[in-house]
């Protein structure tokens, strides 16, 4: 047993013009978790199939599956769950007796689940060292009750959850990621420089407990970090294959300084020419403003920042731990470094009223270059599934799928109210001027969007524009 599929779900259904689809039309990177399995299983044969940034057809990935020996499938969260199930079904349907392997953070929330629809394993949490002893444990035909972080059904269907296998405590221990499994051409950041982009990481978790995110529940309020040396010594290896552009993955990046000013001045000193995105929280930027220089220097040009919002009331309830007065400090920072601003918002929130969220849509154009505003939505494994719950203020379901029309019950006028905010920031004058005469950043960001909006807009039929909670109504009919 020596070929492996990895495979991102094609889209079988493509969601446009729903909230998060919006967003994935200013570009791609891909996933890090396969480059990083493929640097783990060096002793076997490894394709990938991207299905969100390739044209592929479900008879390539008929082929392709059965050629392989197993298929490992990425269930990251309930937006793309439907794909996911979508892909398994296929899979199962015109591969059959090819053992089905899936992980991310979807996975592991729904282990159970994931299951019961016809996988064979789920690899909780991180997989390096559990998928390392599954494949050998699937070439010998078992056991498998010995393999920690694995859930698995048995012969009976009877469903197994082994215990948890602890955090990897040293990242620089891993092997090196093979980003050789990925096909270039297919990635593309609006970072205003010319060639390909990737995906690579710093660091693994987060320490905060913002009661929306799934993120850092999963990964217990922890966070670690790779060495300046061995981030360096990837990002060689990036730069040798190619690529320009990188996203980094981390959930919390930038959140040691000190740390972060020796990759960035050993990225200065080896001049590699890499130009980079990242997640940044308010309290990151404030707390060393001198270090967002220095990190555009070293090529940052775009910061995903964690406003949320701008009502103290709404960040305490969130458990942000920072205040609108820091997030306008960030800001401020953020400019006067030449970085451009992607804003996180989030509106609709559990008790949040009517003006509060009003608040956020006026607060939005002036606090981003971008803003990349989502409505609320529980998210199991989250402190806010928990309390949503105990309200009885649920989509529906336990919001395995993910379903923008009936959202939260108490908010539904807020998809609306989005639609609405972002018809006309789109059609204003100012953002045309961005695309036309603002930073080298805001024009590859602004012109990247509005020709892709219109491909999209172009492409639309009736199957398409079909929102995904009706085609799953229809598969449970």
């Amino acid at each position: 047993m020596k070929k492996i599929l990895m495979l991102q779900p094609l889209r079988v259904y493509r969601r446009w013009p729903m909230p998060d689809d919006f967003t994935g039309l200013l570009g791609n990177s891909p996933t890090l978790a396969f480059a990083q399995l493929r640097g783990t299983l060096r002793n076997y044969e490894s394709e990938f199939m991207d299905g969100l940034a390739g044209n592929f057809t479900l008879g390539e990935l008929t082929r392709r599956a059965q050629s392989a020996d197993v298929v490992m499938l990425n269930a990251h969260s309930s937006i793309g769950a439907l794909n996911v199930e979508f892909n398994l079904r296929h899979i199962l349907d015109t591969a059959p007796g090819k053992p089905v392997i899936l992980g991310g953070h979807h996975a592991t929330a729904y282990d159970f689940e994931w299951l019961g629809r016809g996988a064979h394993f789920v690899v909780r949490n991180e997989g390096e060292e559990t998928i390392d002893e599954l494949m050998a444990a699937i070439e010998k035909g078992g056991p498998y009750g010995g393999i920690a972080g694995l859930s698995w059904r048995d012969a009976e269907r009877n469903f197994h959850r082994n215990p948890a296998r602890p955090l990897i405590s040293d990242l620089d221990s891993l092997p090196m990621p093979d980003w050789k499994i990925y096909d270039p051409s297919l990635y593309y950041l609006p970072l205003a420089i010319p060639g390909y982009s990737t995906t690579a990481e710093t660091s693994r978790g987060c320490m905060h407990r913002c009661r929306f995110c799934a993120a850092s529940e999963m990964w217990g309020h922890t966070q670690r970090f790779k060495s300046p040396e061995r981030v360096l010594e990837e990002l060689r290896a990036v730069r040798k294959l190619g690529f320009t552009k990188i996203w980094f993955s981390d959930d919390n990046f930038g959140a040691e300084p000190e740390r972060y000013t020796k990759i960035y001045e050993g990225m200065i000193r080896e001049n590699l020419g890499l130009r980079f995105a990242s997640f940044l929280r308010c309290d990151t930027v404030t707390r060393s403003p001198e270090t967002m220089k220095l990190a555009y220097r070293a090529g940052m040009r775009g910061a995903l920042l964690g406003i949320e919002s701008p009502v103290n009331r709404i960040l305490k309830d969130f458990a942000k731990a920072n205040d609108h007065e820091t997030t306008v400090k960030a800001v401020e920072v953020l400019r006067g470094a030449g970085i451009f601003i992607a804003g996180f918002m989030i509106v609709g929130y559990l008790d949040e009223t009517q003006a509060e969220t009003e608040a956020t849509f006026r607060a939005a154009d002036e606090l981003t270059d971008y803003p990349i505003i989502s409505i609320f939505e529980p998210r199991m494994g989250t402190a806010d599934f928990t309390r949503a719950t105990a309200k009885l203020d649920l989509p529906g379901g336990d919001m395995f799928y993910h379903n923008t029309v009936k959202f939260i019950p108490s908010k539904a006028s807020t998809i609306n109210d989005y639609r609405d905010f972002y018809r006309g920031y789109m059609t204003s004058p100012k953002q045309l001027r961005k695309a036309l005469f603002g930073t080298p950043v805001q024009r590859d960001w602004y012109r990247t969007l509005y020709l892709n909006m219109a491909k999209s807009v172009l492409s639309v039929t009736p199957t398409k524009a079909a929102h995904p909670w009706e085609m799953v109504r229809a598969i449970y009919r």
